[in-house]
C-alpha cells in the first residue's frame, strides 16, 4: 500500500472524533457475541474487542500527528474509555467471568472522577498513568475471554488479577485528587455548591448498586451508566440542577426499594429507570453524537 496515499487519506478524511464514536457504537457487538456458546463467537468477540481497543490508540495518534486535536475530542476519549470499561466489565460480571465487587469499585472510581472532571475541567485533564490504567483494564477483559477459551483450568485466578486492576485504578487517581486538592483552595464557586452537587451521584450509584438485582434486565443498568458517562463527560456541573434532579432520583430509589421489598425482584422500577435515563441523558447524548458525526 502506498504510504503517501495512506497519509493523504488520514490527513484529509480521517476524523479522530468519529473513530472515538465508532468505538462506542460498535461496543455492543462483541458484548453480544459473548452470550453465544460457540467457540467462534467468543473468538470473534475477542478480536472485535481488541480492534476497538486499538482505535483508542489510533484516534489519538491521528489527532496529534495531523493536528486534529479539538476540545470535544479531548473530552470524548476518556468518555469512550469509561463506556468501554463499563459495558464490557458489567457484561462479564453477568456472564460470571468477573466478580461484582471489584468491578463495582472500578466503576465507582470512574463515576467519582467524572464528577470531579465536571467541576475541575483543567485540573482533570487525562494523566499518562490513567491511559496506562485503561490499557490494563481493556487487556484483562480480553485475557479473561482468552483464559475461558484455552486455559479454563486457570480461569478462577482472573479475579485476583482484577483486584490488582482495582488497586492500580485508585493509585492512578491520586494525581487527580492532588490537583483537585490544590484547586479547591481557590475554588471560584462556594464549597456549599460543590457539596450540594453530590446529589448528582445518586443516580449512577443507584444504577451500579442495583445491577446484581436486575438479572435479565441488566442491560438497562449498563445503558443508563453509559448514557450518564457520555453526557456527564461533556457537561459542566450545576448544583441547582443536581438539587432539583435529586427529587426524581429519590422517587426512583423509593420505588426500587418498595418493589424489591414486596416482590423480591426488580422489574417495573428498572423500566422506569430506562425511561428516566433516556429522558435525562440518552436522547441528548444521541443528539450530541449525531452532531459530531455530521461535521
Amino acid at each position: 500500500m502506498n504510504v503517501e496515499l495512506v497519509n493523504k487519506f488520514l490527513k484529509t478524511k480521517a476524523n479522530p472524533n468519529k473513530i472515538t464514536l465508532l468505538r462506542i457504537f460498535l461496543l455492543p457487538l462483541p458484548c453480544a457475541l459473548l452470550f453465544l456458546e460457540s467457540y467462534s463467537a467468543k473468538l470473534t468477540a475477542l478480536g472485535l474487542g481488541s480492534l476497538l481497543g486499538v482505535t483508542d490508540y489510533l484516534d489519538g495518534v491521528i489527532a496529534r500527528k495531523y493536528r486534529k486535536i479539538t476540545p470535544i475530542g479531548t473530552l470524548l476519549d476518556p468518555i469512550a474509555d469509561k463506556i468501554f470499561v463499563t459495558g464490557v466489565y458489567l457484561t462479564l460480571v453477568y456472564l460470571n467471568y468477573f466478580n461484582f465487587i471489584p468491578v463495582f469499585l472500578i466503576i465507582l472510581r470512574e463515576i467519582f472522577i467524572s464528577y470531579l472532571r465536571s467541576w475541575f475541567t483543567e485540573e482533570m485533564k487525562v494523566a499518562k498513568i490513567a491511559k496506562i490504567k485503561t490499557v490494563f483494564q481493556m487487556s484483562i477483559a480480553g485475557f479473561a475471554v482468552l483464559l475461558n477459551l484455552y486455559f479454563s483450568f486457570y480461569f478462577s485466578y482472573i479475579n485476583y488479577l482484577l483486584w490488582g486492576i482495582v488497586i492500580f485504578s485508585y493509585l492512578s487517581a491520586i494525581p487527580y485528587f492532588y490537583r483537585v486538592y490544590k484547586a479547591i483552595r481557590k475554588f471560584k464557586y462556594s464549597l456549599k455548591s460543590f457539596f450540594i452537587s453530590f446529589y448528582s451521584l445518586l443516580y449512577p450509584l443507584l444504577l451500579l448498586i442495583t445491577f446484581p438485582l436486575a438479572k435479565n434486565l441488566f442491560f438497562i443498568n449498563i445503558l443508563g451508566l453509559c448514557f450518564y458517562f457520555f453526557k456527564k463527560g461533556l457537561a459542566k456541573a450545576s448544583p441547582t440542577w443536581a438539587h432539583k434532579e435529586s427529587w426524581f432520583i429519590l422517587a426512583i430509589l423509593i420505588f426500587v426499594i418498595f418493589e424489591y421489598f414486596y416482590l423480591k425482584h426488580l422489574y417495573f422500577s428498572l423500566w422506569g429507570i430506562l425511561l428516566f435515563s433516556l429522558y435525562r441523558d440518552g436522547f441528548k447524548s444521541l443528539k450530541i453524537m449525531w452532531n459530531i458525526l455530521r461535521v
